[in-house]
């Protein structure tokens, strides 16, 4: 019989005038209820064998096109074969296909692994898969991914997708730095994606260049699909943030590995209502952050390894000027300037340093020595990363 399952995520004054201005935001942690694709198995429907008949269980050929993968190059060769032909019928936009495993568990940990792999893959949402089996023995496994459109619909949404790409990666140079790449692709998704749990295609790509709202999926999703076309070696990453469904990146930068999550470079679905001015902060927490900054929040939950992500090099706050091992008020002060022309982020290396700067630029208001407070300023603190936002009305 066979059997079918499916799967489916200053002075003074100025002090005083600092005093009255500014407003101070204390940052929590987003995303309660930024859902991911899960990979829950029931069993959808059984269809028997007629007349004892055994099923074409021949296995295509399939070209290999992963081998530069992250998840990828962490399989063995039996699991990359299965991996290949799983993503040929995906790519292809095949009904059904064998597969060379009978264990529907590897079936499950690769598709987890090109999912990973790949961003762009909007217009599947799971699979079914098909046991064939004769007096009692297991003979055979099928593939047969869910798609959520045709084969027509998929390429008229595909083009669509070039059209918008093309136009948001005509800022950038395949020149530029790793660095200058990665922060062009971060700052473009938060400036021009708003976060909505609501947002219709919200596990995929299409939420977000052809709609412009989504959710972290969503956000990952299109984190990776960009830095593919930059040459950004990029994986998506799924697990838990402060307890919820949630999805990031791992990105590799000039040889040394970072974690990204996009989504928590935009803040204005954590902040309330009346500081709606945040919406033009981005974030860069959680730009290129080291394992040890990230799980303070975020647990994974893969099944492959994760490298131990611990460089600063193409951190913002370190290409930027503004990450502060020690008191230097000068140098921390001079940062203030720039608020005319942009919100101002710093970070500090521990604790000490970071309880100074608030305590003499802050609640002393020595803001007010470096930088004239004509209008409100409101200031963001991110304890857990130690990073203090200040952002100009």
């Amino acid at each position: 019989m066979s059997m079918k399952r499916s799967r489916s995520k200053g002075n003074d004054m100025r002090k005083q005038r600092l005093l009255t201005g500014i407003t101070g935001i204390l940052m929590a942690f987003l995303l309660a209820g930024c859902n991911t694709s899960s990979v829950e198995e029931w069993v959808d429907e059984v269809v028997e064998d007629i007349n004892g008949q055994i099923p074409d269980n021949t296995l295509l050929p399939v070209e290999s096109v992963s081998e530069e993968k992250y998840v990828y190059g962490q399989l063995t060769e039996e699991e990359q074969l299965v991996y290949d032909e799983m993503l040929d019928a995906i790519l292809n936009h095949r009904e059904e296909v064998a597969v060379a495993t009978l264990d529907k568990d590897v079936l499950a940990k690769m598709y987890e692994a090109i999912m990973a792999d790949y961003g762009g893959l909007f217009w599947v949402d799971g699979y079914s898969y098909t046991e064939y089996s004769r007096a009692g023995v297991l003979t055979g496994l099928k593939f047969a991914p869910k798609y959520t459109m045709d084969e027509a619909a998929r390429q008229e949404t595909q083009a669509a997708i070039d059209e918008k790409v093309d136009v948001l990666l005509g800022g950038i140079s395949s020149e530029d730095s790793d660095y200058q790449k990665a922060r062009f692709i971060f700052d473009t998704l938060v400036r021009t994606v708003n976060y909505d749990l609501n947002a219709e295609n919200n596990q995929n790509i299409i939420s977000v260049f052809l709609e412009g709202r989504t959710v972290c999926q969503g956000y990952a999703c299109a984190t990776k699909y960009l830095m593919d076309l930059l040459d950004i070696p990029c994986t998506i990453v799924t697990g838990t943030a402060n307890g919820e469904p949630h999805a990031w990146n791992l990105i590799e930068l000039d040889g040394a590995y970072y974690y990204m999550d996009t989504t928590w470079g935009n803040p204005t679905s954590n902040s309330p209502d009346d500081f709606g001015d945040v919406a033009e902060v981005v974030d860069y927490c959680f730009f290129t952050a080291t394992t040890e900054e990230l799980f303070q929040t975020h647990s994974p939950n893969v099944n492959f390894s994760l490298p131990e992500c611990n460089c600063l090099d193409d951190s913002y706050f370190v290409q930027e000027n503004c990450y502060f091992k020690d008191w230097y008020p000068e140098d921390i002060g001079a940062l203030f300037t720039e608020l005319d022309s942009h919100p101002v982020q710093m970070k500090f290396e521990d604790e000490a340093v970071y309880g100074q700067a608030q305590q003499f630029f802050i609640e002393e208001g020595h803001i007010g020595d470096y930088y004239t407070v004509d209008s409100s300023l409101f200031y963001m603190k991110n304890e857990t990363m130690r990073v203090l936002t200040f952002l100009k009305k």
